[in-house]
């Protein structure tokens, strides 16, 4: 298998080249000047890569949620127009896509985790430009997998990572507690996106998430918990912690759709035990 994951060197990508590797599959991650996704010309090596790519995995976005909102064209380039010149190019190939999409394409408004068929409704730039991203894609007889709250043991760690510098650091915890979602762990997502182009899952949309629904609060409870810190976590409300871009409510995901392709997602404890073990490495 001859796979392409841009974004490689991100907190999701390192993931996927190392199970890709894992199992013996060649793997290009090639770096910004080597492919830019935002380009395409560069995009255009894809399709006349020599042999060609069985499929490319897109983990490359402009995450900066609130720094967006200020940087529309930047955010809608790469989550957008990148996806687009991309599906293009693997469609021009013969190579399948996997790209991956966020939960916060949704409004919040829900009460139980939302399903690959219910409306979207992004509340921010970054919502807007990473739902723009996936109509190309699926357009195009691609894959599109959608995930939540993604936290792994490299690139800083995300969310658990910068709540225990925190900690460390002796800083006050105080964390919002009337958002709701499902923490997911890097590595495990990784293991399902290269079972998925294993498998040669169907053309179409996906959920794809960790097993608990909780709050950023006790998310923050929990990831202290695992590194052995007695420290208090103060909740509080979104209205206290102001932020430039609006934020889903609850966004929690129904993974059902991946069930069929194993289910490696690990418990929120056993993802924490093992982010710690491999950050304090």
């Amino acid at each position: 298998m001859r796979v392409c994951v841009v974004g490689g060197s991100g907190m999701l990508g390192c993931e996927v080249v190392r199970e890709a590797t894992s199992r013996g599959w060649e793997v290009w991650a090639p770096s910004r000047g080597e492919f830019d996704l935002t380009d395409p010309v560069s995009v255009a090596q894809i399709a006349v890569a020599e042999p060609k790519f069985d499929a490319c995995i897109n983990c490359a976005a402009y995450t900066a949620v609130d720094r967006a909102e200020t940087e529309r064209d930047e955010a809608l380039a790469m989550n957008a127009l990148g996806p687009a010149y991309l599906a293009a190019a693997c469609l021009q190939a013969g190579s399948r896509l996997v790209h991956v999409s966020t939960d916060f394409v949704f409004d919040g408004t829900a009460s139980e985790p939302y399903r690959t068929g219910d409306p979207t409704h992004p509340l921010s730039v970054y919502g807007e430009s990473k739902l723009e991203g996936e109509g190309p894609v699926l357009g195009s007889g691609g894959i599109v997998v959608r995930t939540s709250w993604l936290f792994g043991p490299e690139r800083g760690g995300g969310f658990p990572g910068a709540i225990v510098r925190a900690a460390r650091a002796g800083k006050p915890l105080r964390v919002v507690a009337d958002q709701v979602g499902t923490p997911t762990y890097a590595p495990d997502l990784a293991r399902l996106l290269v079972e998925m182009v294993a498998q040669n899952a169907a053309p179409g949309l996906y959920h794809a998430a960790g097993p608990e629904v909780l709050t950023w609060h006790a998310f923050a409870v929990r990831a202290v918990r695992a590194c052995g810190l007695d420290v208090e976590v103060q909740p509080i409300a979104t209205s206290d912690w102001p932020t430039a871009a609006h934020r889903p409510a609850y966004s929690a995901l129904d993974s059902s759709s991946v069930s069929a392709f194993g289910w490696p997602f690990r418990d929120l404890d056993g993802a924490l035990a093992a982010w710690f073990g491999r950050a304090s490495r």
